[in-house]
């Protein structure tokens, strides 16, 4: 694909071009070859290699030189060496390339000085040459050089700057989507701790409302009251949930539940016919919120796993309060361990959940029978707690 020039490639074009056209018409050197058409021509070539060449410094840089010695050999006024080349010169440094340049302008400004020297016209001072020519010619290539270097490493600073910004920016996109996924899961395991108990319980209750119904229609209602109580406590969690999720005043609904919720939990799990038993240990205190919406998934994801694969006859929830530590276990006295396909998922999600508090659990079969589940939590920053 061909590259157009540019603003910047035809203003150094045009920076070649002028100034040595102005320098033809003052016709410094009386006996030099009289100004043309050819020689105006040959000086808007100086331009040529700036429009069609500037993403090739030293090509252009040479082909400007070899455009300015023709101009020399055919024996015109001259123009100079510097300020014709200057552009050439600026387009290295511009690319980075500020030694090549260096290089190739002591080279020059040797040779020319050198000839000027050995082969001085009439009028030629040695040291006119020496002290004011090779002086200003090095003074206005360095300021080339440095002006192009400058405009080289801004450049760089502004592509780095801008590489930085967009590592930052796809590195907080990251990290938004990590607390999208970690916030995502948070809400499944609450979903599914709720839900889970919910069926659980509900499950046990139709089976006993079924098979009462005829013998027992008292029975068969309390049951069925008991389903609806839980049906109605699920359906207010995840109102809540969904509240969340859209965004809605924490204050204008439930919060998590909580160790105050645990009762009514008992309660209804007991209703299945476990005999479940709620023990408090310590002096309760005011306690993180997050802290007391894992104690009681904790408790009802485990008494869920009772419910569903323990076949045991009895359960005991105990909460304990200790000096910076909430402890809650539950322990029953029933096969010990899962079913198939059964509790893994429920201890995974408890596990996680209690280490995200910096808490530890640990879940396994007791030696005279029966499962435990235990969770120690980390509360040093108690609620209203005076330092």
């Amino acid at each position: 694909m061909t590259r157009r020039p540019g603003r910047v490639d035809v203003a150094l074009a045009l920076a070649a071009v002028l100034p040595s056209w102005a320098a033809l018409a003052a016709h410094l050197e009386p006996e030099a070859r009289p100004a043309d058409v050819a020689a105006v021509l040959l000086l808007a070539l100086l331009g040529a290699p700036m429009l069609v060449l500037r993403h090739r410094p030293a090509v252009a840089l040479a082909a400007t030189l070899a455009v300015l010695y023709l101009y020399y050999v055919l024996g015109y006024s001259a123009v100079g060496l510097v300020v014709p080349l200057a552009p050439a010169f600026y387009t290295l440094a511009e690319a980075g390339r500020w030694r090549t340049g260096v290089a190739a302008g002591v080279v020059l400004t040797a040779l020319t000085t050198t000839w000027r020297l050995v082969e001085p016209s009439p009028d030629e001072n040695p040291g006119l040459v020496l002290g004011y020519d090779l002086a200003l010619s090095t003074v206005l290539l360095a300021a080339v050089l440095a002006f192009g270097d400058a405009v080289h490493s801004r450049r760089r600073w502004r592509a780095e700057t801008a590489e930085r910004l967009r590592r930052a920016a796809e590195e907080r996109d990251a990290e938004a989507a990590r607390r999208v996924a970690a916030e995502r899961m948070r809400i499944a395991r609450d979903v599914h701790d709720s839900l889970g108990h919910a069926v659980a319980v509900v499950t046990l209750h139709a089976a006993v409302a079924a098979e009462a119904l005829h013998d027992d229609p008292a029975a068969a209602r309390r049951a069925l009251e008991t389903i609806r109580t839980v049906s109605r406590d699920v359906l207010h969690d995840l109102r809540g949930t969904v509240g969340l999720l859209r965004g809605a005043d924490p204050e204008g609904g439930a919060g998590p539940a909580g160790l105050a919720d645990l009762p009514r939990l008992v309660a209804a799990t007991a209703a299945t016919g476990l005999d479940v038993r709620l023990a408090v240990e310590g002096e309760p205190g005011p306690l993180p919120a997050g802290v007391e919406a894992t104690a009681h998934r904790v408790v009802q994801e485990s008494l869920t796993n009772v419910l569903r694969h323990a076949r045991a006859a009895t359960a005991t929830v105990t909460v304990a309060h200790g000096p910076g530590t909430l402890t809650v276990s539950v322990v029953d006295d029933g096969r010990g361990g899962s079913g198939p396909g059964g509790a893994g998922h429920g201890l995974a999600g408890m596990r996680e959940r209690v280490g995200l508090l910096g808490g530890r659990l640990s879940a396994g079969q007791r030696h005279g029978g029966g499962f435990a589940v235990r969770a120690v939590l980390p509360v040093a920053d108690r609620v209203g707690t005076p330092a």
